[in-house]
């Protein structure tokens, strides 16, 4: 087995995993995400550093490539399609509110710096340490950690000012 095959198999799932968090557990969209992923870091594993974890580098990989699909194929009917799609249960108004709830909290991050926004993602979907995190921003462990609790303090301030909605 190759490097990178043996790269693929021991991180496939950890990658799938945080992929499905992005997507809110879209799992056609996390598989495409995750072979573009995968594709992604074959064609840069060459010029992986070391400088972080594997791990880590291949969590940015995603995101990068979950930003870049976002950016190019959602619109208002994509989100109508999906919700469309989606099969009617008894918790749907649940599901809608969960999904609007994200929505909210991705446009207050959207709003906020991009150092922010990346370590709020880096550590809610993700769950890398603050360790982890510092090395791929390139500040300090504690920084890291403020960054992300007054992240966190703002969108909940956001979150009951703009929708009146309390976490």
């Amino acid at each position: 087995m190759d490097p990178f095959e043996e790269l693929y198999t021991e991180y496939r799932q950890d990658i799938y995993r945080f992929i499905c968090k992005l997507t809110d557990y879209d799992l056609d969209l996390s598989e495409e995400l995750l072979s573009e992923t995968f594709y992604q870091a074959f064609l840069s594993f060459g010029r992986f550093r070391g400088e972080c974890e594997i791990k880590t580098w291949l969590c940015q990989i995603a995101k990068n490539t979950y930003s870049t699909y976002i950016r190019k194929e959602i619109s208002k009917e994509h989100l109508c399609d999906r919700l469309q799609k989606m099969q009617y249960t008894e918790d749907i108004s649940k599901h809608i509110e969960n999904r609007e709830l994200l929505r909210c909290i991705e446009n207050i991050l959207n709003g906020c710096d991009k150092k922010a926004r990346d370590i709020v993602q880096y550590r809610m979907y993700a769950g890398l340490k603050f360790k982890e995190i510092a090395k791929l921003e390139n500040i300090k462990e504690t920084t890291a950690k403020v960054i992300f609790y007054r992240t966190k303090l703002y969108i909940q301030t956001q979150l009951k000012e703009r929708f009146d909605y309390e976490i």
